[in-house]
């Protein structure tokens, strides 16, 4: 604890992964997201089916669930997540 009597955040760092193998992963998880926000953009213009609206509900938790990941610092999860969220972006785009 610091000063301020609140416990710094910890980093969950997968065996072997280096800082900066983290910070990269980060960087690319970054832009997973800013290229998934792109796509939900493009998709608020077309009209939708219920089974589409669902595909674009669950691409948000992805994303949302990413964030929620980076921030714990669980780098690998949130990576994961945010290119679960782009590929489903990218089949909505597609379709």
């Amino acid at each position: 604890m610091r000063n301020g009597g609140t416990a710094d955040p910890l980093v969950q760092l997968a065996p072997g992964v280096s800082d900066e193998q983290a910070w990269r992963q980060r960087q690319s998880t970054t832009q997973l997201l800013a290229t998934t926000d792109d796509k939900l953009k493009q998709l608020a213009a077309r009209q939708l089916s219920l089974t589409q609206q669902d595909s674009v509900n669950q691409i948000r938790k992805y994303m949302e669930q990413a964030r929620a990941a980076e921030d714990a610092g669980d780098v690998q999860r949130a990576h994961n997540l945010a290119s679960k969220a782009l590929l489903l972006s990218d089949d909505l785009v597609k379709h």
